[in-house]
């Protein structure tokens, strides 16, 4: 009896004990992404300003050098804003007669990690179309914003939308901005979303340890998620869904064209690197191919809506050359490159 007691006694303490880990754990994690949505990280401050429309937007008017990459491939990189904090050289004034105006968004990779603004597939984009034409002068505007997803992209519309685009183009990357849906709800501190999250952070850790760092977020941590809640990925696109019907119905009040491009992430365009990450984090067929599942779903449901789309895999998955960074997995300038002449030779512009 007296063995049965201790038992029982150290039983408890051992189960008080993790309960008051979990509780530690909790309101760490809440306060991690009350930080992330205040805009008070090191990385945010310089470059990142909340907006009660958007969520957060660049800050105008300023120059960041950043010295990155790996001992093979040293960079040096640029983030420029002009008056209006989007990622171009040139400020915007009011539009001219006969200036055809496109405004593009996208999250890091629409931002772009790039040497120079002028590199971006936006400016690619439109340095093309005014050399093929003489008459009308076209302005794509690069509104790119690192961390956004949907939620974001109808903000930014309706912030921007009085700068009168005759075009909004969203470049959709499809390797997390559906993962990332429920952390831009208002309900992302619960006890549910957070524990969510902890699970797959200490996994990623464990996996991970004494290996070489790898950019989770660009394809791989969403490949992680589903993988661990299978049933969250209805409930991801029922999120996003909202978001473009909202979106859409903006767009045809202020008579705007909507586009929507869909990103791959490097896990959809390189083979080498798929067989990598799925033995990394013993993945089945069915969970590496998840990101791209998704998307099929998600372009068969813009379709239905007869919202313009186009998927950028198979531009991306048959260039020659190395299309993403190596260290971050962003695009690299080949990729800008390659995704602003598809947009040329692809999208028949309606004057």
């Amino acid at each position: 009896m007296k063995y049965l007691r201790l038992i029982v006694i150290n039983f408890c303490i051992i189960i008080g004990l993790f309960f008051i880990v979990g509780v530690i754990n909790h309101f760490v994690s809440v306060n991690r992404i009350n930080s992330f949505f205040e805009m008070s990280e090191p990385n945010q401050v310089a470059y990142l300003q909340k907006d009660s429309i958007a969520m957060f937007v660049h800050i105008p008017n300023i120059q960041i050098y950043d010295n990155w990459g790996t001992p093979q491939q040293k960079l040096t990189t640029e983030r420029k804003t002009n008056n209006l904090g989007f990622r171009e050289d040139d400020d915007i004034v009011e539009k001219k007669q006969n200036e055809y105006r496109i405004l593009v968004t996208g999250d890091s990779h629409t931002d772009g990690v790039l040497k120079h603004n002028p590199q971006s597939f936006i400016n690619v984009w439109e340095d093309k179309l005014n050399a093929s034409d003489t008459i009308v002068n076209y302005n794509c505007i690069n509104g790119g914003t690192a961390y956004y997803t949907f939620r974001n992209y109808l903000g930014f519309l309706k912030k921007y939308s009085y700068l009168k685009p005759d075009i909004y183009l969203i470049n959709i990357f499809i390797g997390n901005d559906f993962r990332e849906t429920f952390l831009f709800e208002d309900d992302r501190t619960s006890i549910f979303n957070v524990s969510k999250n902890t699970s797959i952070r200490l996994y990623k850790r464990i996996l991970t340890f004494r290996k070489a760092p790898i950019a989770m977020s660009q394809g791989i941590d969403q490949s992680l998620y589903f993988k661990f809640f299978p049933n969250e990925k209805e409930k991801a696109l029922s999120i996003a869904k909202k978001y473009m019907i909202a979106i859409k119905d903006l767009c045809e009040k202020e008579n705007i064209e909507l586009i929507i491009t869909l990103l791959p992430s490097k896990i959809e365009t390189n083979a080498e690197f798929k067989s990598k990450i799925q033995s990394l984090f013993k993945l089945s067929p069915d969970e590496i191919h998840a990101n791209e599942k998704l998307t099929n779903e998600f372009i068969k449901w813009l379709n239905s809506e007869n919202i313009t789309n186009f998927n950028l895999k198979a531009p991306l998955q048959q260039a020659t050359e190395k299309v993403f960074w190596e260290q971050d997995l962003h695009i690299n300038e080949k990729g800008h490159s390659i995704i602003g002449q598809y947009l040329f030779d692809t999208i028949n512009i309606k004057k």
